[in-house]
């Protein structure tokens, strides 16, 4: 990930704007003062640097949870903070920036019927299904932003109109999705074999992919570990209205780069095909969660927030990790949601008019994570 060192670090007074780049300010922790947030607007990003006084020297590289794509916002929010530095070394090489159009906005989301791929890898068989179908919406689901990259520029060199790029953790978006999906394809997912709670195929996000599946919808599971066949199976015959279909080495026309590598050292193919019998009745929910519009402290001191116990509730939990200072704003390193597949959010609490805002885009809309934001707002509206 690109970063970079230097002896000293002098920049302008903030805010300042240089190269399409507004910094904003920058928040002190209140944990660990040798820790800062610097945060950056940029016309299609809104992140946070991470600045770490080390002996010698500052150390300053993206915050991770609200890092941009694609990534080469970053190396050149970098690159023009580093100008301010003495003695700089580090990774800072400017990459090609693919265009970020057909990167998923969900909050415009509004596709009466569309495809997914959950994991798409180096995007072969989702770019040629694409390619093959204009007259279709296609959505690929990536959590590995090199991937993600290198889709879109394909998309760009391809010219299509038809596909749709997101990063995101399948689990969470797969609870809000509308009932709208066509197909959903799963190839070679990781089959996390000592961990088998971290793969997708779980009785809950099976639940919940054949609740947004329309009428004659089906999902498509291909693998290599007979073991992760055999698991999904047992959960497919175990959902109460699931109807499956199984098949062996069966040929495709389109090959990803893991199955042909598969092919070649003579591996079994395992493909699992589902539908669901009922009539979905997913409710249609925004996507993303509903903000409050303002938020309103009563005063007490923010060392009191990152000093609290994580709350744990029914079906959610909530930990705040670090509260960061700048005048009246507070930047609120938060993890949330789901115990089983936390999100990590960083949120800007302007304590004198109330917004809030989570840096870097909204989460999505599951109980788990509504659950958690409003007990974060209740828990800000004591302090």
């Amino acid at each position: 990930m690109p970063h970079f060192y230097a002896k000293e670090l002098a920049t302008p007074p903030m805010p300042f704007e240089e190269q399409g780049f507004k910094f904003c300010y920058e928040a002190q922790s209140l944990r660990d003062p040798r820790v800062s947030l610097i945060r950056v607007q940029h016309p299609s990003s809104d992140f946070c640097l991470l600045k770490i006084v080390q002996q010698g020297g500052v150390l300053c590289k993206g915050e991770k949870s609200s890092r941009p794509i694609p990534v080469g916002i970053l190396q050149h929010a970098l690159e023009v903070l580093s100008h301010y530095g003495k003695q700089v070394r580090g990774n800072l090489a400017l990459s090609h920036c693919p265009s970020r159009a057909f990167l998923m906005d969900f909050g415009r989301f509004d596709f009466e019927k569309f495809y997914l791929e959950i994991g798409f890898g180096s995007g072969r068989f989702l770019l040629q299904k694409a390619q093959a179908n204009p007259e279709n919406i296609y959505i690929g689901l990536e959590v590995h932003t090199p991937s993600i990259e290198q889709v879109l520029r394909q998309i760009e060199l391809l010219g299509l109109k038809n596909l749709y790029i997101a990063h995101a953790d399948a689990r969470t978006l797969l609870e809000v999705l509308p009932p709208n999906c066509e197909g959903l394809d799963i190839h070679f997912p990781v089959p996390w074999p000592k961990h088998p709670n971290r793969r997708i195929f779980t009785p809950h996000t099976l639940e919940n992919m054949l609740a947004i599946l329309r009428p004659k919808g089906e999902i498509w599971l291909r693998t290599d570990s007979l073991e992760y066949f055999k698991s999904s199976l047992e959960l497919a015959l175990n959902a109460p209205t699931c109807q499956a279909t199984i098949a062996k080495n069966a040929p495709q026309e389109v090959v990803s780069k893991y199955e042909a590598r598969w092919v070649r050292q003579e591996k079994d193919i395992y493909d699992l095909r589902l539908q669901s019998s009922a009539k979905s009745v997913h409710p249609n929910l925004p996507l993303l969660l509903p903000m409050p519009q303002n938020v309103k402290p009563k005063g007490v001191k923010a060392s009191s927030l990152w000093q609290k116990k994580p709350i744990i509730g029914e079906d959610y939990f909530l930990n705040i990790q670090d509260v960061l200072e700048y005048e009246d704003s507070w930047l609120l390193a938060v993890s949330l949601g789901d115990v089983r597949f936390p999100l990590n959010k960083i949120l800007c609490w302007d304590r004198g008019g109330g917004g809030l805002e989570y840096v870097g885009g909204v989460p999505f809309n599951t109980k788990a994570q509504r659950h958690a934001h409003e007990a974060l707002c209740a828990l800000l509206q004591e302090v």
